[in-house]
């Protein structure tokens, strides 16, 4: 095939991508509400039609499938038909498909390249910078308030969290570097890979010109290869007992193709073995395209401590990745530049657009303790709360001790040493003395009610009719058993600070439900329990008279109410023409007895008056 024919195809493939059943994948933002609203609007009508949830659900999932979008899977068939009826989530879907499908059009067009927008297209990118300027007013224009009377905009409290890229790189590099200083009292070795795709998932070559041996995958494709093969070579490890830990750094190629940093310690008698692995299965698919040259696609350098550490190999690419901040090193020229010579600061911005539109995740540590704990540890600076909870609960003395240790390592910020309590590297998860503590929220609210059968619930049900968990603190675990403690305790309600152009409210004037990290109600008793044969009559007739549609429920109470409606008026009318014949029988009364008068005075004759009036 020439050039030429390869160009039409590709062209003729990039148009194709545009259509998407139903729906063009248009640059208008409202065009795409009004398209997800009138979707969501068509189910929830065809469901109340229907009155079949079963057949209602197969009919919105084709709906969904004609518009090439997945389907919810995973929750029970109630959830995800509240999901298919709701405008939210096909503005979601639609929006993810409009990004993705719009921005693969660019990179086979050649439009996603260093010559052209680099990382990501600049479409691409000016769609991310409107997203972001929407968030950042919805952020301004909505205030948080907790009980203790504190209020904050969403924006500010988005800077005091990860959310904040400054506090974002810093946690991340005070992992690597104090996860390397662990593993050099363990007395282990780093090593520094590199793994690239094949060239089939590349559109572009390295020199900017079109690849013909692109097979049309779009970045999510090519990660989801390297994901299969990282599957198939951790398998194999754990076969041979070779263990692991590090962090892996997903970033683009010019063309917007991922590949893979992988900076990873382990035993110095298993490096050879784990090297081996992990570039068998690397350059499994397409060998030949390497077979002069394997580290095109992959490559291993052992981390040299006399020419610096491991935290200084990947400084670079986390703040390429993240804001494009880090401090240059001494006698490294073009210590601020990319790999294709852009300045750091301006590539972090579409490196970030580039994993916010294919939903790549960037960076992911493994065979390290939760994170998550860190992070909730952290938040137990409060001696005091700590004291009053423990004198409140009074836990195991050795679990405690076990919280205070990791707590004051958290605190001080010495990942290694909350490392080394937390067990150390590569161990189970199951195996760490702490995770965390996640609980369904309850609730004595009244209106608290599935919005799709009707009934009421005391688990805090989000938008879908299903319980909302959440993380309240941690779960200590010792020998003699599990203690909680609590590490959220304000609770926030959420408000409009005041109208925000271009901002959609959903609901416009109402706060959003409070949430906190205790039970704030008082706790009632129920005044009697059914014993088992109440029970199971009460089950027995749910089951055979199982409640309705919550839809079909608001149409009989519209209905009934416009037949009150009707009914009252009718009322007034039926009372006044009573009144109206009452008033002509008590007429007539009157002038039947006037009549009888004048007959007995003898003023009138019975000839004088008309048959049938006094009958």
């Amino acid at each position: 095939m020439t050039s030429h024919a390869a160009f039409i195809d590709r062209q003729a493939l990039a148009d194709s991508l545009l259509s998407c059943g139903p729906w063009k994948c248009s640059n208008d933002d409202q065009a795409l509400i009004d398209h997800a609203t009138a979707q969501a609007r068509a189910v929830e009508l065809e469901t109340a039609r229907l009155n079949d949830p079963i057949y209602a659900l197969q009919r919105a999932r084709r709906r969904a499938t004609q518009h090439h979008l997945t389907p919810p899977t995973g929750y029970s068939c109630t959830g995800e038909l509240l999901r298919l009826a709701c405008p939210l989530w096909w503005r979601r879907q639609l929006r993810r498909l409009t990004s993705r499908r719009r921005e693969q059009r660019q990179r086979l067009l050649g439009r996603t390249q260093k010559r052209a927008g680099i990382y990501v297209s600049n479409e691409g990118y000016r769609r991310r910078i409107d997203q972001a300027t929407r968030n950042a007013r919805l952020l301004e224009a909505i205030t948080a308030t907790n009980q203790e009377g504190d209020q904050y905009t969403l924006a500010e409290l988005t800077e005091l969290g990860l959310a904040n890229p400054e506090f974002r790189r810093a946690e991340l590099m005070l992992r690597i570097a104090d996860t390397e200083r662990e593993a050099d009292r363990a007395g282990h070795c780093g090593m520094f890979y590199t793994i690239t795709t094949p060239s089939r998932f590349h559109p572009v070559r390295q020199n900017a010109s079109l690849n013909h041996k692109y097979a049309g995958a779009d970045p999510r494709e090519a990660q989801a290869y390297l994901q299969n093969q990282w599957a198939k070579a951790r398998a194999k490890l754990k076969r041979e007992g070779l263990g692991i830990y590090g962090i892996r750094v997903a970033e683009p190629h010019h063309d917007g193709t991922p590949h893979w940093h992988l900076l990873i310690w382990m035993r110095p008698e298993d490096e050879a073995r784990i090297t081996g692995v992990l570039r068998r299965y690397a350059l499994e698919d397409s060998p030949g395209e390497v077979a002069h040259n394997t580290s095109i696609r992959f490559k291993a350098v052992k981390i040299d401590r006399s020419k610096g550490s491991a935290a200084g190999y990947v400084a670079k690419y986390v703040a390429k990745n993240i804001n494009g901040k880090q401090h240059n090193r001494q006698g490294v020229p073009g210590d601020n530049l990319d790999h294709y010579g852009k300045p750091l600061e301006t590539s972090a911005p579409r490196i970030e657009a580039w994993a916010a539109c294919w939903g790549i995740r960037q960076f992911q540590f493994v065979g390290l303790p939760s994170v998550t704990v860190w992070r909730e540890v952290r938040r137990l600076k409060d001696e005091q709360r700590v004291a009053d909870w423990e004198a409140a609960t009074r836990p195991e003395p050795e679990a405690a001790a076990i919280l205070d240790a990791i707590r004051k390592a958290a605190i001080a910020g010495a990942w290694d040493k909350y490392l080394h309590l937390m067990g150390g590297p590569m161990q189970p998860r199951a195996a760490a003395p702490i995770r965390p503590w996640r609980v369904v929220r309850q609730t004595v609210d009244p209106a608290n009610i599935n919005p799709m059968s009707g009934e009421w619930s005391s688990d805090t049900l989000g938008r879908y009719g299903e319980p909302m968990a959440s993380t309240w603190g941690l779960v200590v675990s010792s020998q003699l058993g599990e203690t909680e403690y609590l590490t959220r305790y304000y609770r926030w309600t959420f408000e409009r600070k005041g109208e925000a152009a271009g901002v959609d409210f959903q609901r416009v004037g109402e706060a959003a439900a409070p949430w906190t990290g205790v039970i704030n109600c008082t706790q009632t008793t129920p005044k009697s329990t059914l014993d088992d044969w109440e029970w199971h009559i009460t089950e027995s007739f749910r089951r055979m008279f199982p409640p309705l549609p919550r839809e079909r429920v608001n149409r009989i109470q519209q209905q009934a109410a416009i037949d009150a409606h009707h009914y009252r008026v009718m009322s007034v009318k039926r009372r006044l023409e009573h009144e109206e014949r009452e008033r002509l029988r008590a007429s007539l009364e009157e002038g039947r007895e006037l009549l009888i008068a004048m007959l007995a005075r003898g003023d009138m004759s019975p000839a004088d008056i008309p048959p049938g009036v006094l009958a």
